[in-house]
């Protein structure tokens, strides 16, 4: 029998705009919680620099069951998914158990991002998979870096374990472009017992314990022209937020800063999410906005530096600048600016949740804005689809 291959990541797929949009409402209907920072593991690529003396980061199960009886409003709202991360989430396995578990029996699916360190054998695997009942997804992380510290057999157990028990298996492929000889052999050993449909591949990134490893780019075009396709809002272990799960997930230095999530009703946070200025506009139009008005106040392409192949890279570069992200963030919010904003994401990714608040805050001054009425109108024809119905 042939030996099964499989393809190598390509990082210059291109999508339709109907896939981008799909891709793109992820953000309306996923929350993510980090749960830690520990983990047995300190792989050199960690975007998050997750490590064994990070224990005191984890999120206390008091807080978890906070958050866990927010989950019925959270689905009423629009919430259909919730994803774990960290650190290894499965170091805060009480806390998972009782978010999954609200989540799930809310209406909600549920997925979680792991090394696998636990899965010492295909039965202990079973065990942990089962205990977890209300996660339906499992990402099992797997590459170069991992390989320095858990065996790859604890990720084939992990994978089939999740398989057998009826949940969906999912092999996190991270791998360096160009591939090096090494994740050839990562992809060889996945294709001895993975459906390669089951590979999400990713490449690695200079963020966080990365940005020490030379990384050596491809050759490929610089892609700046796409807009942001967050998967949504991250809830960290000690409240703070992050307005994505990549670049900025571990990151402080930004101008999405939604308070204390142990102090407000996450759907109240999630809201104002969905309607902050900035935020919304790269998601819809991308950065190309954002470059010109940086250049209307002096800064260039020189001031900013080398020019990233990827938003995703763009976005740290800009916004971790308290200076040019709050220019950015002033202009943003200048009401004819937050009334386009918010027309385009209703009209392009079906998310009507700015629009509507944007139309109540400037009702007053209807008349000095252009193309208000219009607004209004759009805001209320939006207003009669059920929550339910438009995000399920």
């Amino acid at each position: 029998m042939a030996s099964v291959k499989f393809s190598d990541p390509n990082p210059r797929a291109t999508v339709t705009l109907h896939e981008l949009s799909a891709v793109q409402a992820t953000a309306r209907r996923h929350l993510t919680f980090s749960m830690t920072l520990a983990c047995p593991l300190k792989c050199g690529h960690c975007i998050v620099g997750a490590g064994p003396d990070q224990g005191a980061t984890t999120m206390p199960v008091e807080v978890a069951r906070q958050y866990a009886s927010q989950m019925p409003q959270l689905f009423e709202y629009g919430i259909r998914m919730v994803s774990f991360t960290g650190g290894e989430p499965l170091l805060a396995k009480e806390q998972v158990r009782a978010l999954s578990t609200a989540a799930t029996n809310s209406g909600m699916v549920c997925g979680i991002v792991t090394a696998a360190h636990w899965a010492t054998s295909a039965s202990a695997a079973m065990r942990i998979i089962n205990h977890l009942p209300g996660i339906q997804t499992w990402d099992i992380s797997v590459d170069a870096y991992h390989e320095d510290f858990l065996s790859l057999d604890k990720v084939r157990f992990a994978y089939l374990a999740s398989k057998r028990l009826g949940k969906r298996g999912i092999l996190r492929f991270a791998y360096h472009e160009p591939l090096t000889d090494r994740d050839r052999q990562l992809l060889a050993f996945m294709a001895e017992f993975a459906d390669e449909t089951d590979v999400c591949s990713q490449r690695i990134r200079s963020v966080g314990r990365a940005s020490n490893l030379e990384i050596v780019r491809g050759d490929r075009e610089v892609t700046l022209s796409k807009p942001c396709v967050t998967k949504g809002l991250v809830i960290r272990y000690d409240g703070t937020m992050s307005p994505c799960c990549i670049n900025l997930v571990e990151e402080r230095r930004h101008p999405f800063q939604f308070g204390d999530a142990r102090e407000r009703p996450l759907t109240e946070i999630h809201t104002e999410y969905m309607a902050h200025s900035l935020l919304q506009m790269i998601r819809v139009i991308g950065f190309g906005d954002l470059l010109r008005w940086l250049a209307e106040i002096g800064i260039d392409e020189k001031t900013l530096g080398p020019m990233p192949e990827d938003v995703c890279d763009l976005c740290p570069q800009i916004m971790t600048n308290r200076k040019w992200a709050d220019a950015l963030a002033c202009r943003a919010a200048q009401p004819e600016n937050r009334l386009r904003i918010a027309i385009l994401a209703s009209r392009i990714l079906g998310e009507h949740d700015m629009l509507q608040q944007v139309v109540r805050e400037l009702q007053d001054h209807a008349a000095d804005i252009e193309g208000f009425e219009l607004a209004a109108a759009l805001a209320a024809e939006t207003a009669q689809t059920p929550v339910g119905a438009q995000y399920s």
